[in-house]
């Protein structure tokens, strides 16, 4: 049984794909555990949307707190970890899906491993939506759920499970042969507005770092996205490219229109 897990707060505001996120590993997913920490924009109610058309979707609202903004995250991802049911944790993010085409190959990955820890390949989707970028990241997704079991956002360079016996994977070897897409900062204006929020949120205090952030506004460009879109993206990413900013549309919420795109059975 594999547990998803993601973690969202006012992500239409800040311009993630999360709902595409949230879809594309649902098929795999016994249970999909979603945290809001406390939207304002809108991402709470879509949740709650979304729940009543994929049921085994399951909403949490344990708030973000002042702390440093990953460590309330972590907290948070390990509250899920102690709800869940599964043998197998998926961690989820906001702004990565899974192909179609790779869904049946990690979810039996996930399944037969004897590690306990499996990573993903991950790499960032350009800027122009024309290709992947070669830079390739190796963040932990998968993780058996025994005794011990928490993440830690900052530990060992992010992204990683770790145990009450420690780290399971010092090496970074454990990998699956599977595209993680990061579809991290595609949209111009909502790019801006989360570079602004990160520098109230992710560094309090830091006044150079704020100014960084605030220079942004400053260079804003717009982009124009090709006709041609890359043709290995999933096919759930592919109606993103021609929004001027995200927003959630209501073909997400059409079952029929989902299974039609990624050609999958929700």
């Amino acid at each position: 049984m594999i547990t998803g897990i993601n973690v969202v707060r006012n992500c239409i505001e800040n311009g993630y794909p999360w709902v595409e996120s949230i879809l594309s590993a649902y098929p795999m997913c016994d249970e999909y555990l979603v945290n809001d920490g406390g939207s304002t924009d809108g991402t709470r109610e879509t949740l709650q949307q979304l729940q009543r058309i994929y049921p085994r979707i399951k909403i949490y609202h344990i708030p973000d707190t002042d702390n440093i903004r990953w460590d309330s995250v972590s907290s948070q991802i390990n509250h899920l970890i102690h709800e869940a049911r599964g043998d197998i944790i998926f961690l989820g993010n906001a702004d990565e899906l899974i192909h179609e085409q790779d869904l049946q190959k990690v979810q039996q990955d996930a399944e037969e491993t004897t590690l306990r820890i499996l990573r993903f390949n991950r790499r960032e989707i350009t800027h122009n939506w024309s290709k992947l970028s070669e830079e390739t990241y190796h963040p932990a997704r998968i993780a058996k759920n025994i005794k011990g079991i928490y993440q830690n956002w900052n530990s060992y360079g992010g992204d990683e499970f770790l145990y009450d016996d420690g780290w399971p994977d010092p090496d970074r070897k454990y990998r699956m042969e599977i595209t993680l897409y990061h579809l991290y900062n595609l949209f111009p204006e909502n790019h801006l507005n989360k570079l602004r929020n990160d520098a109230t949120y992710l560094a309090p205090g830091d006044i150079t770092r704020v100014k960084t952030y605030e220079c942004f506004k400053e260079n804003e460009r717009r982009y124009v996205f090709p006709e041609n879109i890359y043709r290995h993206l999933p096919a759930i990413a592919k109606g993103l490219p021609y929004m001027g900013k995200y927003q959630v549309r209501e073909c997400l919420f059409n079952k029929d229109w989902v299974e039609t795109v990624t050609g999958l059975k929700y």
